[in-house]
């Protein structure tokens, strides 16, 4: 029950995903509301370009000036082509960083270092461009994001400059910082900027291998570095987010979610930075080998063929041949990305040469992978509740997966992972925020609802401290309308 073949061969019906919802406050814009595909990403650059041009002209000149009205125009136009495909564009900016969505812009955040400096002193933070913003709007906030720091605090804020502007399809405003399972804000910022940096990362080797070029192994070395330091500095704001999912590009987060996973469940057993990273690198890259199966195969709703499932059982050894091509890498990372698929009781694939062991890094990601890929909704697969992925490793422990690691990862996520909604004995609905140290079935969590089901100020409870309180059961989030994110 842990690996592809087991859940391949359990397809369920497609569910429906959930819908996109709009932020609260439109002058405010969360990170990560809306993700945005490899090529999305990739014009960012130029919409940033126009936005800066826009800016210098109204330094010069009035609004009404044909230079000013020229790079409006441009800056519509490169706007309008995400409006076309039904996003919103939304921008972050973050310690001298820029987000489009969810995706960290690397090379973009060098090059506009000036604008992100000057969107930080005059106190924005996020920035959004909706659907029906007109040419007056984008004159007008240009001239605001134009203003200097003095400006600015003469008319009360960049807030109130931009209620004031008549700008109802542009949202300026500063990005709130989440408290997430107990991290501090900062934290949680710098946690999820490397999940995202990972996400982004797996999508551009996705594009550059089906385009017949070759990976840049420095960036895979500094994604994996930047992983495993948020995962040292604090392992439960990462575990966290873990449990961010995304059905139309399973592949990429699962990847990124399996090497979070990896990594910490790997630092419970040495923090040797060098024997992380090559964790961590073989863990991100795990699925590599699936660039050389059809999408035909991958994205199949039913049972595969003996003929497809034999073109599957090959994507460890294609991937360690890609990875084996990469100068720079650890050659476990390779060994990892040939051997996750190998069980503990060796009937797993490839086959195992007689007297050979899987090497402690596959036995790691083979855990992670194992309880990532069953809590995750696929085209053949519908996702487990939480607690029951737990049952289904503990069950495979000395079977499929190294007991002695199961027992690790139990402990460090506890029988009821965080962001797992469940009902208590008391009838009440809550959502778990931590494991427990030593008693991994009574974690922190968040109480959200009462036992009638009318939803409640949100009450935090340790049930550690709590005797007569205990977890019933993992619920599915969507089967009772829940978003988790709404209340951690």
């Amino acid at each position: 029950m842990t690996d592809e073949e087991s859940l391949a061969q359990n397809p369920a019906q497609p569910e429906q995903a959930a819908p996109h919802k709009a932020p609260d406050d439109e002058q405010e814009a969360a990170i990560g509301t809306i993700h945005y595909s490899a090529k999305q990403a990739h014009r960012a650059r130029e919409v940033l370009t126009r936005l800066h041009a826009l800016r210098k002209a109204v330094h010069f000149y009035p609004l009404d000036h044909p230079t000013v009205q020229e790079n409006v125009a441009l800056l519509g136009s490169s706007l309008r082509a995400y409006h076309d495909e039904g996003v919103e564009v939304q921008f972050a900016f973050y310690e001298g960083e820029i987000l489009l969505g969810d995706k960290l812009l690397t090379e973009e955040s060098v090059l506009f270092d000036q604008v992100v400096e000057d969107m930080i002193s005059l106190g924005v933070g996020s920035l959004v461009f909706r659907r029906g913003v007109d040419n007056g709007e984008l004159g007008r906030a240009a001239s605001i994001l134009a203003s200097d720091e003095a400006t600015v605090e003469a008319a009360g804020g960049i807030q109130k400059m931009a209620a004031e502007a008549l700008i109802p399809h542009i949202a300026i405003g500063t990005v709130q910082a989440a408290e997430y399972g107990g991290a501090e804000a900062g934290e949680y910022e710098r946690s999820y900027l490397a999940f995202a940096s990972a996400v982004e990362l797996l999508e551009e080797i996705d594009e550059t291998v089906r385009a017949d070029r070759a990976v840049n192994p420095a960036k895979v070395r500094g994604v994996v570095r930047s992983l495993v330091d948020s995962v040292l500095s604090n392992r439960y704001s990462m575990l966290q987010l873990t449990g961010l999912k995304n059905f139309d590009e399973y592949t990429f987060y699962h990847s990124a979610n399996v090497a979070i996973l990896s990594i910490a469940l790997g630092s419970l057993v040495s923090n040797d930075e060098r024997f992380l990273s090559a964790l961590g690198a073989g863990a991100l890259m795990h699925d590599v080998g699936k660039l050389s199966v059809g999408r035909d195969i991958l994205d199949k709703p039913g049972q595969l063929s003996p003929e497809e499932w034999e073109a599957m059982r090959l994507h460890p050894v294609h991937g360690a041949q890609m990875m084996a091509l990469m100068p720079g890498l650890d050659k476990t990372a390779v060994v990892t990305v040939l051997e996750h698929h190998m069980r503990w009781d060796g009937a797993g694939y490839p086959a195992q040469p007689a007297g050979h062991r899987q090497h402690i890094t596959s036995r790691i990601v083979a855990v992670a992978d194992s309880y990532d890929a069953m809590t995750s909704r696929r085209s053949y697969s519908a996702a487990r509740v939480q607690d029951e992925a737990m049952a289904l490793l503990v069950q495979s422990a000395g079977v499929s997966l190294d007991p002695v690691l199961v027992k690790l990862f139990v402990g460090m996520l506890g029988l009821y992972p965080p962001r797992s909604v469940v009902r208590l004995n008391s009838g009440e609905i809550a959502i778990v925020l931590r494991p427990a140290d030593g008693a991994p079935e009574r974690p922190t969590v968040r109480v959200i609802s009462s036992a009638t089901g009318v939803l409640i100020e949100p009450v935090d409870i340790a049930l550690t401290e709590s005797p007569d309180l205990a977890i019933e059961e993992c619920l599915d989030p969507r089967r009772i309308n829940v978003d988790v994110d709404d209340y951690i």
